[in-house]
């Protein structure tokens, strides 16, 4: 069996290397890896990681860094980084769990738009955290996106989750949906065509007594949503795999 952890923080101050993770990772199946930056600081890094076999990355703004980019070109911020390992944008989106100050989201809101719009013009898929704020960003999303949505670790209710559902999005699963409720019924209510495995490392690990989460983790969670959903670990290996190859063109 194949997996592909579809979003991961592989860097400082985590992950000052990440040899014992690929060791580990490949050990278990785990083909390939997408690592997100999400502050310009550690682009560099990721980028360099980049350079061991089977590893990508995605660049993106943590939306609780909006204020500091409000006034930001976002072209200029990520076209001196385009590349054949760049396989996407994100994270980026809205937070509302730690912002609760609403000029302050109205800052991410803006600049959502700006980078939404941006991802269209680099033609790259767009990945999404949108934590307590599914809605707007929804909203946001099915106004200007017009390349493949990623919604990272989505807590949408029903509503929301059925309708990203219906406008094609893709939503990936963090390997704690062995531990966490609201996880088990996004699987459900997404159905296995839409969904990809992430671990969100090194947060959203599958017990809580893993300090660090990393890509070595990936199958835990398959292999938990093989039983939440009783059909064999092999087809959610196979399905995620295919989805999460095809959503970052090819890995």
């Amino acid at each position: 069996m194949e997996w592909i952890d579809a979003h991961c923080h592989l860097h400082t101050p985590w992950f000052p290397t990440i040899d014992d993770v690929l060791e580990a990772s490949s050990k278990v199946g785990v083909r390939a890896i997408v690592n997100c930056s999400s502050e310009p600081k550690t682009f560099h890094e990721v980028e360099k990681f980049s350079e061991n076999d089977g590893v990508y990355h995605t660049l993106g703004l943590q939306p609780t860094l909006a204020g500091n980019y409000k006034n930001q070109d976002v072209l200029d911020l990520f076209l001196p980084h385009m590349g054949e390992c760049l396989k996407g944008i994100g994270e980026v989106g809205l937070d509302y769990y730690w912002v609760k100050d609403e000029g302050e989201r109205k800052i991410q809101r803006e600049l959502f738009e700006k980078i939404i719009k941006t991802t269209n013009e680099l033609n790259l898929p767009i990945v999404v955290h949108s934590r307590k704020a599914e809605s707007d960003c929804l909203n946001l999303l099915e106004k200007f996106a017009d390349t493949p949505v990623l919604l990272h670790s989505f807590d949408g209710n029903l509503k929301e989750t059925m309708r990203a559902v219906d406008l094609g999005y893709m939503i990936s699963i963090p390997t704690n949906v062995t531990i966490r409720k609201k996880r088990r019924k996004t699987v459900k209510r997404a159905g296995l065509d839409r969904i990809l495995l992430e671990t969100d490392s090194p947060f959203c690990a599958p017990s809580d007594d893993i300090e660090r989460n990393d890509s070595s983790n990936i199958p835990i969670a398959g292999r938990y949503i093989a039983k939440l959903l009783e059909i064999d670990v092999e087809e959610v290996s196979r399905v995620t795999t295919e989805n999460a190859s095809k959503f970052y063109s090819g890995i």
